[in-house]
């Protein structure tokens, strides 16, 4: 059972004073490698037997880790995080109840889930932590100068990032999904009907669907984004035919300093796929033309 899951089915047995445990423990997690369990009574605002007590039944759950050694801390493992982020976006009437998985990364997964109305959504739990922490400062410049950045502070930086981006670009008629709501690490979002393009075997028309991509590109680009990891791992196959851009965290403004070098690799990385996989080729300077031709 992945984290998810698990937050899903804890999250109606919890108690008011779980939650506000929970939270504690997040307050402290800004100052404290694990935080202490005097801190984590001041933050609830609780008996400290209370909060003893508290503390016991959320370890049963798996849904914190304790600090080895004579010193007791406590932090929030992704179940914990689950919790509190499932919590408020089901408070804010924007989840109703958790589905299948629609895909595993390596640094999020994305479920099928239902609203109160009854509607289908994606909803994208990032999970920083999968990959080195020196990869994760390299590829991410917006956590690159913070000393103390727990994997769960990267996830929410990356989940603003991804929203702040979905936004721009679906506002200027970018296809990706439609950013409905955001809370901590998780991003509520139009479904994601299709597959990604590095699945699928064939094409009806790879010229069209090519021109589909680079069309897009421009017009984020005319949003003022750049992707910065566009592959066909992140471009998804609709059943309808259409394209769709997704997994934009790692996003960078029209004004970086190497915005062309990165959009032109953004670029090579398609081109490369669908030269091998289809047999279609295009120069990258072509590409490129095309691409600001609509920007």
């Amino acid at each position: 059972m992945s984290s998810a899951e698990k937050a899903a089915s804890i999250l109606p047995k919890l108690e008011p004073e779980d939650l506000r445990v929970l939270q504690a423990v997040e307050l402290g997690m800004a100052d404290f490698e694990y935080v202490p369990l005097d801190h984590i009574i001041k933050y609830a605002n609780l008996n400290p037997h209370e909060v003893e007590f508290r503390i016991g039944e959320l370890n049963k759950k798996d849904l914190l880790y304790g600090q080895p050694g004579p010193y007791r801390g406590y932090i929030l493992n992704y179940a914990g995080y689950d919790c509190l982020a499932l919590n408020a976006l089901v408070k804010a009437d924007a989840l109703e109840a958790l589905g299948r998985p629609l895909g595993v990364g390596k640094e999020a997964d994305v479920y099928e889930a239902l609203t109160p109305d009854g509607s289908r959504v994606a909803v994208k739990f990032h999970r920083l932590g999968r990959t080195s922490f020196r990869e994760t400062r390299r590829k991410r410049g917006y956590v690159a100068d913070r000393r103390h950045v727990s994997w769960l502070y990267q996830s929410r930086l990356a989940a603003e990032r991804e929203f702040e981006a979905l936004r721009r670009v679906h506002s200027a008629g970018v296809s990706v999904p439609e950013p409905l709501h955001r809370n901590r690490h998780m991003l509520v979002m139009s479904y994601i009907d299709g597959y990604n393009l590095a699945d699928v075997d064939s094409l009806d028309d790879p010229e069209g669907f090519l021109d589909d991509i680079l069309r897009n590109v421009g017009l984020a680009l005319s949003a003022g984004v750049i992707h910065t990891d566009l592959s066909e791992f992140n471009i998804v196959v609709q059943k309808d035919g259409e394209v769709l851009l997704i997994d934009w965290p790692q996003f960078v403004s029209r004004d970086h300093p190497n915005a062309e070098a990165i959009l032109r690799r953004d670029l090579h990385n398609v081109l490369r796929y669908f030269k091998r996989k289809f047999g279609v080729e295009r120069s990258l300077d072509e590409a490129l033309t095309q691409v600001k031709g609509g920007a």
